[in-house]
């Protein structure tokens, strides 16, 4: 898994822990997203009946338990990797969660290169790439 998709999860388990924390349910999280992010991710979280699952009750009691946001964490991930194409999803609530926090998902790329005259080109599409010589 990519570390930006990683770098998500983390991202939307966060919120979601800072969410209960302040006593807010499950139904609050989803409020701030997209009805077709939310109809991706509440079984994730909820039952059919619409009672949270075991791993969200563990995580609304203590939800600074790095224990507890693991194992929502490897729920997210196990749901991603059924379905590939529900990542853009996720990215879209880590977006939205990092306009509403100011907090933003930044990846970061070395390249080291061992030589004389060399240019070496390394980059994401729509990324800026600058040259110092």
């Amino acid at each position: 898994m990519e570390a930006i998709t990683t770098t998500a999860i983390a991202s939307v388990v966060t919120y979601l822990a800072g969410k209960l924390k302040e006593n807010q349910s499950v139904n609050t999280f989803f409020d701030d997203f997209t009805e077709a992010t939310v109809n991706w991710i509440r079984p994730i979280f909820l039952k059919e009946d619409g009672t949270e699952k075991s791993a969200i009750q563990a995580l609304k009691k203590d939800p600074d338990n790095p224990t507890n946001q693991g194992v929502v964490q490897g729920l997210i991930v196990d749901k991603i990797e059924d379905n590939p194409a529900a990542e853009q999803w996720l990215l879209a609530m880590a977006k939205v969660i990092a306009e509403k926090t100011g907090n933003t998902i930044t990846q970061t790329y070395t390249m080291t290169v061992t030589g004389n005259n060399n240019t070496s080109f390394q980059g994401i599409s729509g990324s800026t790439i600058t040259i110092h010589k």
